[in-house]
């Protein structure tokens, strides 16, 4: 059998990274035959790929950013006879929409459903799939998380093109008890964090290096939430003189001063951290509450270790007003973080965002925010007109734009 898996393009930043979760699927399916990786977003050209490669199965991952292109990809293979599995946060939130270009949806987590999918398996018995049959959509229930995530094998890094890579992408948990309302990781990976054994991090680290690679991220939504499990991870990495520097996203209340030198002398070299809004209104509203003071001596932690931030903001969550917007631009002044990142407020499927009002702006005009906007309709705060929306959006771009040229011009 041979099976391609695809990355579409989409336009959002990052869009270089490694697709790890990819890597996951293919360490399934290379059990069941040929294996070939189409990642569009480091120069390749799915329809020529595919053409070529005149696959059996193909599967194809998909954010919604990426859902138009995934979609345009899926209709190809289809004409190619081939059989085309959908996966990924917009197709978990969207099966319909997707099967109108594809044979099957995989709903969450993929890998065990994929595994049953290419050994044969009937599909009425598959749990955690949509297909249509005779016509008809069916949805089966839907199927429990994995527990064990050790369970899993390797991701298989060695079927990437991996001179394309700069920077090699970790998992060591899935899940998240937070539940901000325009984030759906809560609903597609389960309120109850599952992780990845130290042992298992540490080996995989120690694979990445063997690769290569000396920049890893790690794309746990909380990678802090266990305290003492970083710790001793820290401590194996140390230990074992990996020498891979990596970044990871976390809150600012997972964090304290003995954990970050433990961080940093095990390799972190950035942290990525949700500031979204300094108006404790505006966080309340929109279930992010944290404590805005002790962000501060965090991010004062981190400069005087000469460990990078990244403070992620967004314009546009309910309750935002032009008061909010100065709020969070005088904030951001006083923890000076290294690097900023604006996204608009985005009613993606699958949050409480997209239950609200919407708002749709010109392509060219959302795109220069940089974060997320792209692919699907913005939230419109019930605090803002239209008109408002747009001129105080315009606003926090500018300033934000000013803010990072004196950190680069101070760096």
């Amino acid at each position: 059998m041979k099976i391609a898996l695809v990355n579409p393009k989409f336009p959002y930043r990052g869009r270089d990274k490694f697709p790890v979760g990819l890597a996951y699927l293919a360490a399934v399916a290379k059990d069941f035959g040929t294996v070939r990786i189409i990642d569009e977003n480091v120069g390749e050209n799915a329809q020529k790929e595919l053409k070529s490669f005149s696959p059996d199965v193909v599967g194809i991952t998909s954010t919604t950013p990426s859902f138009s292109r995934a979609a345009e990809i899926a209709k190809f293979a289809k004409s190619l006879g081939a059989k085309v599995i959908m996966g990924g946060v917009h197709c978990t939130f969207r099966p319909e929409e997707a099967l109108k270009s594809c044979d099957v949806v995989v709903r969450g987590e993929g890998e065990l459903t994929f595994k049953e999918i290419l050994s044969g398996k009937e599909l009425k018995e598959i749990k955690g799939i949509s297909f249509v049959e005779d016509g008809k959509i069916f949805h089966n229930p839907s199927r429990n998380f994995v527990e064990d995530l050790d369970s899993l094998p390797f991701p298989a890094y060695e079927l990437f093109p991996l001179q394309k890579y700069k920077i090699m992408s970790l998992v060591t948990s899935r899940g998240c008890f937070y539940n901000c309302s325009y984030c759906c990781a809560t609903r597609f990976w389960g309120v109850k964090v599952r992780f990845h054994s130290v042992e298992r991090v540490v080996e995989e680290f120690r694979r990445i290096e063997e690769l290569g690679f000396k920049l890893a991220k790690l794309h746990d939504s909380t990678f802090t939430l266990d305290r003492e499990r970083v710790i001793e991870i820290c401590k194996n990495l140390i230990k074992e003189n990996i020498d891979v520097r990596w970044s990871c996203e976390t809150r600012a209340d997972h964090l304290d001063r003995e954990l970050l030198e433990f961080m940093n002398r095990a390799g972190c070299v950035l942290i990525c951290m949700g500031i979204d809004s300094a108006d404790e209104r505006v966080l309340l509203k929109n279930k992010r509450a944290f404590d805005l003071e002790y962000a501060k001596k965090v991010f004062a932690w981190c400069r005087e270790m000469g460990i990078k931030t990244r403070a992620y903001i967004v314009f546009g969550l309910e309750g935002e007003t032009e008061e909010s917007v100065r709020k969070t631009l005088n904030y951001i002044k006083e923890i000076k973080p290294d690097q900023i990142m604006l996204s608009l407020a985005t009613a993606y499927p699958g949050t409480e965002l997209e239950k609200g009002k919407t708002i749709e702006l010109d392509y060219s005009w959302v795109a220069k925010f940089e974060g997320h906007g792209i692919g699907a309709k913005l939230y419109l705060p019930n605090t803002l007109s239209k008109e408002e929306y747009k001129k105080l959006a315009d606003y926090m771009w500018k300033e934000v734009k000013k803010l990072k040229k004196k950190i680069n011009s101070e760096a």
